[in-house]
C-alpha cells in the first residue's frame, strides 16, 4: 500500500511538471498581452484591471429601471420565470470588458476567463448577501454545433468559477432543443422569438438556482432558460452575468 501511494504521488508530480512545462512553452510561443495597455504578461494587467467598474448592476430584468437587488419594478412583475438578475458591470462593445468578452468568445482564447475569475472573486467578496440562498449553479448551454465550433461554452466557464467561489455544485441540466440564430445579430423582438422554447431540462432538481450567462441584454435567453427550469420544480432563479447591456 505504501509503495502504491508513492507511485501515485510521483505520477501527480510528473503531471504537474508536464503541465507547467507546456504552459511555459505556450507563453513563449504565444505571448499574452494586456487587452488595454498591451503590456506583456496577462490578458488584463493589474493596473488596467483596477479600471473595471465592479460595483454591480441591479436593474429590473425587463425595463432596466434600477432596483435594490435586480428584482422587477412594480410595473414589470407579470409572472415571468426569472426572479431577478444581477451583473458585475455594464456592457458596451467598445469598453474594456467588451474587449475581454469578445476575445473569449470569438478569438478562442479560453484562458482569458482568468479575468472573469478575478472579477467574480472581488464581486462575491463584496456582495456575499446576494448569494446566501443559492443551492446550484446552472449555465446557459450552447447548441452542440456551436459548442463544437468554439470548443467551450463561456457560460459554463463562468459557472464553474462562481460555483467554486460559492462552494456550490454546478449542474449542467439545460440543453438546447434546437439551433438558434446568434442573438447579437437580431433586434429585440427577433431575439425573443428566436429563443422561444429553445431550452429543455435534462433532469429535475429542486431548490434555488443561480443561472449563468456571459452577457444579459434583452433577457430573452435567461427567461427561456428559467422557464424550462421552473417547469421542473425549481423554486427561485437568480440570473447572473459578467455584464449587462
Amino acid at each position: 500500500m505504501y509503495e502504491i501511494r508513492n507511485i501515485i504521488k510521483i505520477q501527480k508530480r510528473m503531471m504537474n511538471l508536464c503541465s507547467s512545462f507546456l504552459i511555459k512553452i505556450k507563453d513563449y510561443v504565444f505571448p499574452v498581452y494586456c487587452l488595454n495597455c498591451k503590456k506583456e504578461g496577462n490578458w488584463l494587467c493589474e493596473k488596467c484591471f483596477t479600471k473595471l467598474d465592479l460595483s454591480g448592476v441591479y436593474c429590473c430584468p425587463v425595463c432596466h429601471k434600477n432596483t435594490e437587488q435586480g428584482e422587477y419594478c412594480l410595473s414589470c412583475k407579470i409572472g415571468l420565470p426569472l426572479d431577478s438578475h444581477i451583473a458585475i458591470t455594464i456592457y458596451k462593445e467598445d469598453s474594456l470588458v467588451g474587449d475581454v468578452i469578445h476575445t473569449l468568445k470569438y478569438s478562442w482564447a479560453e484562458d482569458v476567463s482568468e479575468v472573469f475569475e478575478k472579477m467574480i472573486d472581488k464581486f462575491v467578496d463584496n456582495n456575499k448577501n446576494l448569494f446566501v440562498d443559492i443551492d446550484f449553479v446552472v449555465p446557459i448551454p450552447l447548441h452542440k454545433k456551436r459548442l463544437a465550433e468554439r470548443g467551450f461554452n463561456q457560460a459554463e466557464l463562468i459557472a464553474k468559477i462562481i460555483g467554486k467561489k460559492l462552494d456550490k455544485p454546478m449542474k449542467d441540466i439545460l440543453d438546447r432543443s434546437r439551433q438558434t440564430k446568434q442573438q447579437a445579430k437580431l433586434k429585440r423582438e427577433e431575439r425573443i422569438e428566436n429563443l422561444k422554447d429553445a431550452f429543455i431540462r435534462k433532469e429535475k432538481i429542486e431548490g434555488n438556482i443561480l443561472l449563468i450567462d456571459d452577457v444579459f441584454t434583452t433577457g430573452s435567453t435567461m427567461q427561456e432558460g428559467a422557464k424550462a427550469l421552473k417547469k421542473g420544480g425549481v423554486d427561485k432563479i437568480i440570473g447572473f452575468s459578467i455584464a449587462r447591456g
